[in-house]
């Protein structure tokens, strides 16, 4: 291999690094202040032309605080020479806290002291008794009441024999309560003949009689009575008859007395 080819390729192998590389090294050393890289002794302060290393020649996060100075770190603090930038904005609010825990129960208040009964107050006195009132009139008495007796007569009153009974004597009266009085006197032709009479109220009867008669053509005397009630308008009769032969009764009277 020829001198000139050898010198070529050397040349190739020894090719120098770009700018760029030249460029963050040179920043590098501004930043340090120059001490680290010196210590080296490759590059120095004043092989950088003033200007020469911009930050587009640094690549993003290729420098660390601990690599600058004192005094670079000491600029970038708060209060240092630079401007304070403007207020950032209000973060979110963050999310409510969790209830707090229920305070303990306070004590019960005092109740108040009840005060003392009153008293009991003196009685009144009586009042005075009221004058009696003035008696009032006595009323009118009632006018008594009347029992006024209702009665009927009837004379001589034939029995043919052997007819079925025969009013003697009637009377009419209200509904009411009633004590009845009735009488006769029968007669007949033949001795021994049988004679019979019966009072009623209405169709029902309330006393009766019944008598065999001795001698013949005697005249007998015949008592009726009884207490009844009628709830209508009734009528009271005396009824006779005889036997066997012919009869009669006279002097017949009805008397009939109302009761409470």
């Amino acid at each position: 291999m020829n001198r000139a080819t050898r010198s070529h390729r050397d040349h190739e192998r020894r090719r120098w690094p770009p700018p760029s590389i030249f460029l963050a090294g040179a920043a590098l050393f501004v930043a340090l202040g120059g001490s680290a890289v010196a210590a080296t002794g490759l590059i120095h302060a004043g092989d950088i032309a003033p200007g020469a290393v911009t930050s587009r020649a640094i690549k993003d996060g290729a420098v660390e605080v601990k690599d600058l100075s004192t005094t670079t770190r000491a600029l970038l603090r708060v209060g240092g020479s630079g401007a304070a930038g403007p207020a950032g904005s209000n973060g979110a609010n963050g999310a409510n806290g969790p209830n707090g825990a229920n305070g303990t129960q306070g004590l019960d208040g005092t109740d108040a002291t009840d005060g003392l009964d009153g008293t009991d107050g003196i009685n009144g006195l009586d009042g005075t008794d009221g004058v009696d009132g003035t008696d009032g009139t006595n009323g009118t008495n009632g006018t008594n009441g009347t029992i006024a007796p209702l009665s009927a007569r009837a004379g001589l009153v034939e029995l043919p024999t052997s007819a079925p009974l025969t009013s003697v004597v009637s009377l009419a009266v209200p509904a009411g309560n009633y004590v009845v009085l009735a009488k006769t006197e029968l007669s007949h032709a033949g001795a021994g003949d049988t004679v019979e009479c019966v009072l009623k109220a209405g169709a029902t009867t309330i006393d009766q009689v019944a008598m065999k008669t001795l001698p013949a053509l005697a005249a007998i005397p015949a008592s009726l009575q009884a207490v009844t009630e009628v709830t209508t308008p009734t009528q009271l009769n005396v009824e006779c008859k005889v036997k066997v032969a012919n009869g009669s009764a006279d002097f017949n009277s009805l008397i009939a007395i109302p009761t409470a």
